[in-house]
């Protein structure tokens, strides 16, 4: 029997799909896809769209822009994996994975994270170069300052909340540059297993020292709105916040108030709640603020290999043999004893 994997749509990732399903049908697989996406509203199954497009898979195949509940994932008896082209894994509750023997493999390449990692470090020196400033002074033939306003990454206090494979990414970058010291707030890491140059510190201690704060852990209930006023408040008037992460870890409402009031020196946002970003948010009319629409890392680099990494990986589970990158390892066991019992 051929393999048949359910790839859901995404707008953001319509080429990277399309092109895998190509590839993966000439496999000889059969590829079942997705209803359309609403941009903005992630996709639910229904009980007969489930019914009718996965019922019978071997492995399903969804991005941030989808949300795979429990019946989701005990629809089909040949379910063994859930393949990400993307890194983040938003879309299932690894707990619900574990408890079924299901590996999730994702797209961790390092043109993915590496990718942000850049993008992350070139939102620290925009926002404090103050960029767009300066270009509105030649667009508009202003006149020049008469006190300067950018400040260096050098000698600056920069803290990470959370520090994976991007934030890891972002400290290596950081290094070159000679910042005053780094900071990291994860509880997963531990003097001996931190990267060299950071100092651990409670998440209070960050906040209050830091002149660049950014960004790195999933969304999930405990990090939802992890920064809100009072953490905003905390800040140094002066500091910056960028989220190159995932919406929802910051709370909108509380930024735009605390901003509006002239508290923090800027925010960098590849990513928001909702997304797209209505256009009468009011985030939108704060100068201080860059907003791009989650598209930060997506580079040519990136795109290029995704599929590749999407078909490779399905193809190693149908051999019975681990993804490339696996997301939740801890699962393996479990995995290969399911494996066995659908042979």
């Amino acid at each position: 029997m051929a393999p048949k994997i359910y790839i859901a749509q995404d707008p953001v990732l319509e080429d990277v799909l399309d092109i895998a399903a190509e590839k993966l049908l000439a496999l000889g697989w059969t590829v079942v896809r997705g209803p359309e996406i609403t941009p903005g509203v992630p996709l639910r199954l229904s009980a007969d769209q489930r019914q009718a497009l996965i019922e019978d898979v071997d492995i399903i195949v969804a991005s941030s822009r989808s949300r795979l509940s429990a019946k989701d994932l005990d629809a089909s008896p040949r379910l063994r994996a859930l393949v990400f082209p993307t890194i983040g894994v938003d879309a299932v509750d690894l707990e619900a994975c574990a408890a079924r023997g299901l590996i999730v493999a994702n797209g961790a390449t390092p043109e993915n994270f590496l990718a942000m990692s850049e993008a992350t470090v070139m939102l620290m020196l925009v926002l404090l170069y103050r960029l767009h400033e300066s270009e509105r002074i030649l667009r508009e033939n202003a006149s020049r300052p008469q006190q300067m306003y950018a400040r260096m990454l050098r000698g600056r206090t920069i803290g990470l909340i959370g520090s994976g494979r991007i934030g890891a990414g972002v400290i290596e970058r950081l290094q070159a540059f000679d910042p005053g010291q780094i900071l990291v707030n994860d509880p997963f890491l531990t003097p001996q297993s931190a990267p060299d140059g950071v100092r651990l510190v409670d998440r209070d201690e960050l906040l209050a020292a830091s002149d660049v704060i950014s960004l790195h852990v999933p969304l999930n209930p405990q990090t939802r709105s992890m920064i809100a006023e009072a953490e905003l408040r905390a800040m140094k008037t002066n500091a910056i916040l960028i989220n190159t992460s995932r919406g929802g870890l910051i709370d909108e409402a509380a930024l735009v108030r605390v901003m509006g009031e002239g508290h923090l020196a800027g925010a960098g946002l590849d990513v928001t709640e909702t997304e797209p970003l209505p256009e009468d948010h009011p985030l939108r009319n704060l100068d201080r603020v860059i907003l791009t629409p989650h598209i930060l890392g997506h580079t040519v680099d990136l795109y290029t290999v995704m599929p590749d990494v999407l078909v490779e990986n399905a193809t190693r589970i149908m051999k019975g043999d681990l993804p490339k990158y696996v997301r939740n390892p801890d699962v393996v066991e479990r995995w290969r004893q399911k494996l066995g019992d659908l042979s």
